[in-house]
Parts: C-alpha cells; structure tokens; sequence
C-alpha cells in the first residue's frame, strides 16, 4: 500500500517537475515594436475587423517606417491620417491596422506622441 501511495505521489508530482525544469524561451520582440515594411502609395489599408478604412498615401521614397515613425492614408473624401509604425503591418498587398474602424475614424487627424 505504501508502495502504491508512492508511486502516485511521484506521479502526481512529475508534471510539476517537468514543468519546472523545462527552460522558458524570452518572449520574441512583438511586431509593434519592429515597426513596419514594405509600404507604397495606394495600398489598401484595413481595419483589424476587416473594414478597407483607407490607403496609403504620399510614400516617396521610404517604404519602411520604424516604430515611433509616421506615415499618412487617405480615404475616400481625401481625409489625411497620420499612422505611426508601431499601429499597423504589411499582410500581402495590403496594410492590416491594429485598431477596428470605429477607432481609426474617432481618432484625430494627428494622434499625439506617445512619448
């Protein structure tokens, strides 16, 4: 019987172990913190719900933008908006923001400095 309890007890007991000694990897860096690539003019942009909001616009000669950097889209009625690097990625031929519609059009034309 003390055997048995033993066993179970060790049982019970390796989980935890495991669990203990297994090495944690350090968390990969997020790609708000890498900013963005590969951005050229008239590309869509769309909301994280699926929404097409806008498209890219006045990118010259700079298609990629770090974190803190900005660049402009236009919509449909020639609005401006000022998107840092960090808020949006390049998904194929389009530009996925990490914000729903709702928000993209509540926020101001020159959102403020997160700094």
């Amino acid at each position: 019987m003390k055997t048995l309890l033993a066993i179970l007890a060790l049982a019970a007991a390796s989980p935890a172990v495991a669990q203990q000694a297994a090495p944690t990897a350090p968390a990969p860096a997020t790609q708000e913190a890498q900013g963005i690539k590969g951005l050229r003019n008239g590309m869509a942009v769309v909301s994280s719900d699926g929404v097409t909001v806008a498209e890219i616009a006045h990118i010259y000669q700079r298609p990629d933008y770090g974190p803190d950097a900005t660049f402009f889209t236009e919509d449909r009625y020639m609005n401006l908006r000022r998107i840092y690097g960090r808020e949006a990625f390049v998904e194929g031929d389009r530009v996925r923001l990490r914000m729903t519609a709702a928000q993209f059009r509540a926020r101001s034309q020159n959102p403020s400095d997160p700094k």
